[in-house]
């Protein structure tokens, strides 16, 4: 049984009444079109970030997984939250069952204290990095000297909030921890201890990198501070500079330096050299001295009164792609070799990850301002419907499907017909749709 307009039951709906019910039908499709439309486009966006935050974690499970020092997270207690390979080989404990201990455990009791106390000052907001030498205790075998450096991530309070990065560096020396660990304020530089030095730096720099405020305003201010990160990682290195884009027509740049910016410009000038190489092949490119590389006659010719003399150029990749290239220079011929090269990728790779950081959060900042602008679409649109209900006395259907009709007829989105209407242009969109 259907019912009239009326509302009694037996009669059939008239033609008028069905027509009528279908351009209700139709107003009501149009609606929904408006609001599919905004949600498609709201649903592509969080998709792209869901995968860029996928990305994300596996180039930071990769990349702790490849560094051969100990990398922790722990919380303002000391819990372990995270652990890499590295660490959990040095402790004789498989990573699962390393999650939720305390890392004090594994250490000296006679180093504990000093272990806390770094903990509570790291925990702190504005705190600086420590480092400690400590004894290690493994779960078998004998006891270690190693070196333990701390960097703040999130401070707290509470304690439980905060997040401390930790890197292990064993000592080459093989001394079992004899005595309470000391508070150390400098890393060793000597000959014999480069290479280890080197990778110490490099898992140090990792740290703070993950650390940077990627939400800092300052693009440029940001590029210079991993400039200076990958300085500290790279042994050998005087200068360094960051290109974003190709080096023909960089996008940014970023330098720690005057003496980076020279032979930038320098290479820009020449239009070649090892910038221009690794941006190209998308491999790293070292030269032992720009003066007398034959490889780049017209930079050779350039550099000849240039401080810099050995460089090595590391691609910054994302997807497979170069999109920017780590400038690493040397006052020193022949400063650059194997150990180099890889921590120099290596540090290309955090590089990459924290630009990659920075796009996510650009990213969700527009998908907020969209979402913001979805909604207030949909109370503009409400808001001039009311409008032309008052104006036209026609329902809130009828005066929608004017709108609508209007849009299709102008090819302008309804939410800005809608804007017009509320901001006082009524009688010139009536007027346009009539």
């Amino acid at each position: 049984m259907t019912a009239g307009e009326n509302g009694s039951p037996g009669r059939p709906p008239s033609v008028d009444e069905v027509m009528a019910q279908l351009a209700a039908l139709d107003v009501r499709s149009e609606e929904l079109e408006v609001v599919s439309e905004e949600l498609r486009v709201q649903q592509e966006q969080v998709t792209t970030l869901l995968g860029r935050h996928e990305a994300e974690v596996r180039w930071r499970s990769q990349l702790a997984a490849v560094v051969p020092l100990g990398l922790a997270l722990t919380d303002g207690n000391g819990k372990l939250l995270e652990v890499n390979p590295a660490l959990a080989a040095a402790v004789g404990v498989g990573l699962s069952r390393l999650r939720g201990k305390p890392l004090s455990v594994f250490l000296s009791p006679e180093d504990v204290l000093a272990f806390r106390n770094a903990l509570r000052s790291l925990s702190r907001p504005a705190a600086a990095e420590r480092r400690l030498e400590v004894a290690l205790r493994p779960r078998s075998g004998p006891q270690r000297r190693s070196e333990l450096f701390g960097f703040t991530e999130t401070p707290g309070p509470p304690a439980s909030a905060a997040r401390v990065q930790w890197v292990l560096a064993p000592r080459d020396d093989g001394a079992q921890g004899q005595g309470p660990a000391a508070v150390r304020d400098d890393v060793p530089h000597d000959a014999e201890a480069w290479e280890a030095t080197d990778v110490v730096g490099l898992a140090a720099s990792f740290a703070q990198l993950s650390a940077l405020p990627v939400e800092e305003p300052d693009r440029q201010r940001l590029l210079g501070r991993m400039a200076t990160l990958v300085h500290s990682a790279v042994a050998g290195a005087d200068w360094v500079s960051i290109t974003l884009g190709s080096p023909l027509e960089p996008q940014r740049l970023g330098s720690d330096s005057t003496q980076a910016q020279d032979l930038d410009g320098r290479q820009l000038h020449a239009q070649e050299g090892p910038c221009w190489d690794a941006y190209r092949t998308g491999r790293a490119v070292t030269s032992a001295d720009v003066r007398t590389d034959d490889r780049w006659p017209r930079l050779r010719a350039l550099a000849a009164d240039a401080e810099v003399r050995a460089v090595l150029a590391v691609p910054v990749r994302e997807g497979g792609e170069s999109t920017g290239v780590i400038n690493v220079y040397s006052s020193r011929p022949e400063a650059f070799g194997t150990a180099n090269r890889r921590i120099g990728e290596l540090a290309a790779a955090a590089v990459a990850g924290v630009l990659q950081n920075v796009a996510e959060r650009e990213a969700l900042s527009s998908l907020a301002g969209n979402l913001e602008q979805a909604l207030t679409s949909r109370a503009v649109i409400d808001q001039a419907k009311g409008v032309l209900m008052a104006r036209l006395g026609v329902d809130a259907d009828e005066a929608f499907a004017r709108l609508v009709a209007l849009s299709n007829r102008l090819n302008v989105k309804v939410r800005d017909l809608a804007q017009l209407v509320v901001e006082g242009d009524t009688d010139l969109v009536i007027a346009a749709g009539d």
